[in-house]
């Protein structure tokens, strides 16, 4: 896959949200999930465009299927993108 491949995806959440009118803005329940993670030894990072999908999802724009094929494409497209670079 090719890094216009990575901006498609990220432009396909982005133009989502945009037109949801939903932010990467992190609420309080998602600001409760990290502390847990941590207090559990783990560490979770998300990026934008995963938060992204995490709201749309919180909204009810996308399914959990829907949410979960795109997080899979974003995540393999960053993979190959990264052992191009």
């Amino acid at each position: 896959m090719t890094q216009t491949d990575a901006v498609s995806v990220a432009s396909e959440v982005r133009k989502l949200a945009k037109d949801n009118k939903v932010t990467a803005s992190r609420d309080g329940m998602s600001r409760m999930a990290v502390g847990i993670t941590r207090l559990s030894g783990d560490v979770v990072e998300l990026d934008g465009i995963e938060q992204l999908l995490v709201n749309l999802k919180r909204k009810g724009v996308l399914s959990k299927s829907e949410i979960l094929a795109l997080q899979g494409r974003y995540l393999q497209e960053r993979r190959a993108q990264k052992r191009s670079a």
